[in-house]
């Protein structure tokens, strides 16, 4: 029979639901902490990550109340633990990318030229790394979290600080919501235009086709010897739409492996306007 310091033994930690959150936004900004180090040691420039404008990536806090609870029983064997976390982030990563897509019509990482990728969702190295990262969380991060939580101003307005931050929070996530939806219609109406203008000069000489870019230049360098050929509104449309590429160009900088099967051709064109730019 199982004794009840067994039980005690694998049951999960308990603590109040304005902890667990305020726990979450610190594990959400230290996973921020890290992947802004990551991601500037690989492309040796300073990037901005994360969906939201704070400074935090919510996958990272779920990733770690996620090892915290469920693989509490784990948490004294180091090879359970690595393995287990690897694997329950890898999961945890691979819905994130899926939901994304499947709302905003692409992928926001992709791992595709990784070795031992999945779908170009999650990958070997990455899974890894949060395999230690978790070891790291269990036995180093998270007693230093408690110690931090215990001070005397957490425990007592530990109610107030989480209102706030939910507060807070809450407003972050409409506005970034606000800005996905933004950039879902921007990219829309960039395909949509793109396969109007094809469609309505792939026939003619001068008019090039190879790239969203290169079909803008072609129209503009006629209009100029051809001015009677296109009317305003059309040449007012090619502006407008070079002006919306910066609502994209937004979250290309913070995402530049996105990719999308929706939207390949105008994705294109805007990381070669991107590095244009960086070229300059």
């Amino acid at each position: 029979m199982i004794s009840s310091s067994s039980l005690s033994a694998i049951n999960m930690p308990q603590m109040p639901f304005s902890k667990a959150f305020v726990m979450f936004i610190l594990y959400s900004f230290i996973g921020w902490i890290c992947e802004e180090i990551w991601c500037t040691v690989g492309s040796r420039k300073l990037v901005k990550r994360g969906m939201l404008h704070g400074p935090i990536c919510p996958i990272y806090g779920f990733g770690a109340l996620s090892i915290l609870y469920m693989l509490y029983p784990w948490r004294t064997t180091f090879v359970r633990l690595f393995i287990a976390s690897m694997i329950l982030t890898s999961i945890l990563e691979y819905f994130t990318s899926w939901l994304l897509e499947k709302l905003f019509h692409a992928k926001w990482w992709d791992y595709s030229q990784m070795p031992l990728n999945l779908n170009g969702r999650c990958c070997l190295l990455n899974s890894t790394a949060f395999g230690i990262g978790g070891i790291a969380m269990e036995h180093i991060m998270h007693p230093a979290v408690e110690m931090f939580l215990r001070l005397s101003f957490f425990e007592n307005y530990m109610e107030t600080i989480s209102a706030v931050l939910a507060l807070i929070l809450s407003a972050d996530v409409l506005a970034t919501v606000h800005k996905l939806v933004s950039f879902a219609t921007a990219m829309e109406k960039l395909k949509a235009f793109s396969e109007n203008i094809r469609e309505r000069f792939e026939n003619e000489e001068w008019f090039k086709k190879d790239s969203f870019q290169s079909m803008l230049d072609s129209i503009r360098e006629h209009a100029l010897a051809n001015p009677a050929m296109f009317s305003k509104k059309l040449l007012e449309s090619v502006d407008l739409y070079s002006a919306k590429q910066k609502i994209s160009e937004f979250w290309l900088l913070k995402f530049p492996t996105m990719t999308s099967r929706d939207f390949s051709s105008v994705l294109e064109h805007l990381k070669d306007k991107m590095k244009e730019k960086k070229s300059k």
